[in-house]
C-alpha cells in the first residue's frame, strides 16, 4: 500500500513540474551557448563630428577593403588561419591543433605594428571555446575567441595637430603688404608687394622666401622652425575633430557644442548660432521657440548624420573609392563635393573644405614582408637542403636560431618533423595576410598660410610672376564683388584619410612646415635651351637681370611688355627665330 502511494506521489510531482515521462531516455539537450562566444562584431563605421567655423557637422565615415566589408575580409582571413591549423582536414580544430593557432593579443600586435610575437597571451583553450561539448571546435566557435583583434579592423587615430608657425608666417606677410595697417588689403596694395620683394630678397634671386620673410621663425642653433621642435600641446576644449567608434558617441557631445557655438551664453542655439539650414533646424526645434535646448539639440547627436561617406581601401591607388551616400540630404544642408581623384573626396561646409581620402601609395609599402626578413635565416640553417630538421637548430648556434625552433611545430603542416621551405613561406604568408588587414582613419587639421596660398609651385618661395597674380588668387577666396582682402579667407582644411595602419605614417602632410633651405633652384624642362639656361632661380620667367642679352632683345621677346619673359613668349621668339637662322647657316 505504501509502495503504491509513493508511486502516485511521485507521478503527481512530475505531472506539476512539466516532466515528461517516457519509457525510453532521451539524448540531453544541447547546452545554451553563453552570450559571450557570440561571434565579435567587427565594426566598420566610425560616428566623425567637425566642429567648423560656422557650424557643427556630423558625417558618418564607414571603411571597406578591396571592395569587401570589414567583416567580410576579418572572416576571410580568419577562414585562412582556421584551414592551416586544420591538419587532418576535418573541418573542425582539435585540443592538438589548437596548440598550432595565434593568440588573440598576438594577433592584435600583428594588425598593429606589422610583427606576430609568439608566446604573447594565451591561445584558446578547448574547454573555453567548444560551445556544443562535442570535443571540437567548429570554425563559428574559433572565431568568437577573438574578440580583441576583431576590433582591431578599424582603428580611429588621435588627429594631427595644426602647425604652430602658420599664424606667425601669415601675419609677417599679410603686415608687409598692409602698408597702412588697417587690416585690409587693396588691390593697389597687393600690386605694390613687387617691389617690398626687394627689400627682403637677401640673396638677390628675386624670390621671397619665408626665411627672409621671417628670419625670426627659425632656430638659430638648429636651422628648423621652432615649432616643429615644440608644438603646442592641444587643446581638448577646442578640438575642431571629434571621432567615436559606432553607438559610442557620449551624451556629453551635446554640451561641447553649445559650449562651442552658443554666443549669447543662454545655453541654448538660435538657428543663426547653430549655422544649419532652415529645415534642418526646424525639424529639431520639437517645440518651435525658435532655439535649441540640450534636449533637441541632443536629437542630431543620436540622429541621421549630415554626410555618409563610403571609403575603400584598395591594392592600388587607382581602385580606392570614396562616395556620398546620401547625396541630395547633404547637397539639401549646404552641402557641396567634388571628385579630386579615385578615391579622394573634397566637401565644402561654407568656408571650410574637408579632404577625404582613401589612401594607398603609388609606391610600394616599404615595409618588408614578414616571409622576406625571415627566409635568410631558414637558407643560413638549410644550406643547400630544401628542408630543416629539429637536430639542425640544436648546438652551438641554438641560441641564434632559437626563433625558427619555435616556431617549427606550427610551421610544419603536416607534422613529418621536416621543415620544408615551401612549409616556412606559407606560414609567413599567413601572417603577411594580416599585416595589411587593418585600416586607419586619421584626421588632421591644417591650415594655410598666406604664403602657401601664393606659392603655385609649391616650392617654398614666391617669385614676381606669383606675387603679380597675388590680387585675383586671393580676391576669389573673398565673398562675391569684395573690394578688400582680410585675413578670413585663412581657413584651416579637415582631413582625414583612411590608410592601412601600418602606412598611416605616409597619409599626411602636413601643410605649412617651412624649410630654411628651400628645395634646390629647379632646372626648368620646357622652353629652348638659351631659357632653361638663363633662368637661374628656376621660377619659370626670365627677368632683365637674368637675360644676357641686350635691352631692345628683351623687348622685342618680352611682347606683353610686363618685364619678364614667358615661356610662351620665349617659344614664340624662338619658332620666329629659326627660319631666319636657316637663311643664315645657307
Amino acid at each position: 500500500m505504501k509502495r503504491v502511494w509513493l508511486i502516485a506521489a511521485l507521478l503527481a510531482v512530475a505531472v506539476a513540474y512539466g516532466v515528461a515521462i517516457a519509457e525510453t531516455p532521451t539524448a540531453p539537450a544541447p547546452r545554451a551557448v553563453p552570450a559571450r562566444f557570440v561571434a565579435p562584431p567587427v565594426h566598420s563605421t566610425l560616428e566623425v563630428f567637425v566642429l567648423t567655423s560656422t557650424r557643427p557637422l556630423h558625417l558618418r565615415i564607414t571603411a571597406g577593403y578591396n571592395g569587401q566589408t570589414l567583416d567580410t575580409a576579418w572572416r576571410q582571413r580568419m577562414k585562412k588561419l582556421f584551414d592551416f591549423c586544420d591538419r587532418d582536414n576535418d573541418g573542425t580544430l582539435s585540443e592538438k591543433e589548437l596548440l598550432l593557432t595565434f593568440t588573440d593579443q598576438g594577433l592584435v600586435q600583428l594588425l598593429a605594428n606589422g610583427f606576430y610575437q609568439i608566446g604573447i597571451g594565451s591561445r584558446p583553450q578547448l574547454r573555453d571555446i567548444d560551445q556544443d561539448g562535442d570535443g571540437k571546435v567548429a570554425f563559428e566557435e574559433f572565431l568568437a575567441a577573438y574578440p580583441r583583434s576583431a576590433a582591431q579592423m578599424l582603428r580611429p587615430q588621435p588627429a594631427l595637430p595644426d602647425s604652430i608657425n602658420h599664424t606667425a608666417v601669415t601675419q609677417a606677410l599679410f603686415q608687409l603688404i598692409d602698408t597702412n595697417n588697417d587690416g585690409r588689403l587693396t588691390p593697389e596694395e597687393v600690386q605694390n608687394v613687387e617691389k617690398l620683394l626687394f627689400s627682403r630678397d637677401k640673396d638677390e634671386d628675386e624670390c621671397l622666401t619665408v626665411q627672409e620673410l621671417l628670419p625670426s621663425l627659425f632656430d638659430p642653433v638648429y636651422g628648423q622652425p621652432i615649432g616643429r621642435r615644440t608644438p603646442a600641446a592641444p587643446d581638448p576644449t577646442k578640438q575642431t575633430v571629434l571621432v567615436f567608434e559606432a553607438n559610442q558617441v557620449p551624451d556629453t557631445l551635446t554640451m561641447h557644442i553649445l559650449q562651442r557655438y552658443d554666443r549669447n551664453g543662454d545655453l541654448e542655439l538660435t538657428r543663426a548660432e547653430s549655422g544649419w539650414d532652415e529645415a534642418t533646424f526646424q525639424q529639431l526645434d520639437s517645440d518651435t521657440n525658435g532655439r535649441l535646448d540640450a534636449q533637441e539639440l541632443d536629437r542630431w547627436r543620436t540622429g541621421e548624420p549630415d554626410l555618409e561617406v563610403s571609403l575603400i581601401i584598395a591594392e592600388s591607388a587607382g581602385d580606392c573609392v570614396a562616395k556620398v551616400g546620401n547625396e541630395k540630404a547633404a547637397m539639401a544642408r549646404g552641402l557641396t563635393f567634388k571628385s579630386v581623384e579615385p578615391g579622394r573626396l573634397m566637401v565644402q561646409v561654407d568656408r571650410q573644405t574637408i579632404d577625404l581620402w582613401a589612401f594607398t601609395p603609388l609606391l610600394p609599402s616599404q615595409q618588408t614582408s614578414l616571409k622576406q626578413q625571415y627566409s635568410s635565416l631558414f637558407t643560413q640553417v638549410a644550406g643547400s637542403k630544401d628542408h630543416l630538421v629539429e637536430a639542425d637548430l640544436t648546438g652551438p648556434n641554438a641560441v641564434r636560431y632559437q626563433f625558427l625552433r619555435v616556431i617549427f611545430d606550427p610551421a610544419d603542416r603536416n607534422g613529418d618533423g621536416k621543415l620544408t621551405k615551401e612549409e616556412f613561406d606559407a606560414y609567413f604568408d599567413l601572417h603577411d595576410s594580416f599585416r595589411h588587414l587593418s585600416l586607419s582613419l586619421t584626421p588632421a587639421v591644417q591650415t594655410p598660410s598666406l604664403f602657401q596660398l601664393l606659392d603655385e609651385n609649391r616650392d617654398g618661395r614666391l617669385s614676381v610672376r606669383e606675387l603679380r597674380r597675388a590680387w585675383p588668387r586671393l580676391v576669389a577666396l573673398e565673398d562675391p564683388d569684395a573690394k578688400v582682402i582680410t585675413q578670413r579667407i585663412i581657413q584651416p582644411t579637415i582631413h582625414f584619410r583612411l590608410t592601412r595602419t601600418l602606412e598611416r605614417f605616409y597619409s599626411i602632410n602636413q601643410a605649412g612646415v617651412y624649410n630654411p633651405n628651400p628645395t634646390q633652384v629647379i632646372v626648368p624642362t620646357q622652353g629652348p635651351l638659351w631659357f632653361r639656361k638663363m633662368d637661374r632661380n628656376g621660377d619659370g620667367d626670365l627677368s632683365r637681370a637674368e637675360f644676357l642679352g641686350t635691352a631692345e632683345e628683351f623687348a622685342a621677346i618680352d611682347t606683353d611688355g610686363d618685364g619678364l619673359i614667358s615661356l610662351r613668349e620665349a617659344e614664340a621668339w624662338d619658332q620666329k627665330m629659326r627660319p631666319q637662322q636657316k637663311n643664315n647657316n645657307k
